[in-house]
């Protein structure tokens, strides 16, 4: 009989799993603190991107931590909300 090993076991062993799953939550952190500060000033996405310089497919996809981004599109965010910080929560 044919054995299959479970494939998710077997990635945790890595030796960068703990660096994915950190950066991971990483990403999904700030995305969620961006799209926070974006509704509570009653942004759209659009118009977060139109002050940003950014296209509103890119902003959704921050937003939605499907993408990691450089620190200078990070900067266009903040800058855009009139920050110079984003408070993190951690889970």
């Amino acid at each position: 009989m044919k054995k299959y090993i479970n494939v998710f076991e077997q990635a945790e062993k890595h030796p960068k799993a703990k660096q994915f799953h950190e950066e991971n939550f990483a990403r999904i952190r700030l995305a969620e603190a961006i799209h926070r500060e974006r509704l509570a000033q009653n942004l759209t996405m659009e118009e977060l991107a139109e002050k940003a310089y950014l296209t509103p497919a890119l902003v959704s996809s921050i937003e939605n931590a499907q993408i990691s981004t450089g620190i200078e599109i990070i900067f266009r965010i903040f800058k855009a909300l009139g920050k110079q910080k984003i408070e993190l929560q951690c889970v």
